[in-house]
């Protein structure tokens, strides 16, 4: 049998005993009184007594076992996917990018993209291959092109520039196939005569052009 029937069925004998053993003891000074007035004198009496009245199946869906409210979960705003889109360098950098494009001729924006998509602007990564600093220069590659420490803001950004030059040069000023060499290296662009069929270099091309 359900809990919350037997609860209801043991507080109604409590008031039918109730309003049984008033009408003996008092009598006639009952008669007036309806069995409305009788029915709400005996639950007025059961709360006295500190019974809780029978929680109602529906109750049960809202309270917890300690009988409160629990509190409604904060909502929280789906998860935004990272932009990319066009961002802005950060200000210390953009010095030493207008520095790099004057000397090697090359489009401060081109330099920004390729800045953003290798590091985000960090000049302390290190990539799972070893490509260091800003532009993501291979040790050899860095020792190469003169640079001495990968991890300085100013060298490294020379370094790629003038890297980046170099393969605007060999592909002749076509930055897809510049940026392909940048990343897979001129051998593979010479091998296949165009952007490798690498998925990794070809989200890169399109990834630093779409930032321009």
């Amino acid at each position: 049998m359900d809990i919350n029937r037997l609860q209801w069925m043991m507080q109604m004998q409590s008031v039918s005993s109730f309003i049984t053993s008033q009408q003996k003891n008092q009598g006639q000074a009952l008669q007036g009184l309806s069995f409305q007035d009788l029915f709400q004198a005996a639950v007025s009496r059961t709360l006295a007594s500190g019974v809780s009245p029978v929680q109602t199946s529906t109750d049960s869906l809202y309270l917890n076992g300690a009988g409160r409210i629990p509190a409604s979960p904060v909502p929280t705003a789906p998860a935004q996917p990272a932009s990319m889109g066009k961002t802005e360098s950060p200000p210390s950098l953009d010095g030493l990018i207008s520095k790099a494009s004057s000397r090697y001729g090359v489009d401060e924006r081109l330099i920004r993209s390729v800045i953003q998509t290798e590091s985000n602007f960090d000049a302390d990564v290190v990539s799972h291959a070893g490509a260091q600093g800003l532009m993501q220069l291979m040790p050899a590659t860095a020792r190469g092109l003169g640079v001495e420490n990968p991890f300085d803001p100013e060298q490294n950004i020379m370094g790629g520039t003038k890297y980046l030059k170099q393969m605007l040069d060999r592909y002749n000023d076509d930055p897809s196939l510049a940026l392909a060499a940048y990343n897979a290296g001129p051998g593979n662009v010479d091998k296949f005569g165009g952007i490798p069929p690498f998925r990794e270099t070809e989200n890169y091309v399109s990834k630093v052009l779409g930032r321009v």
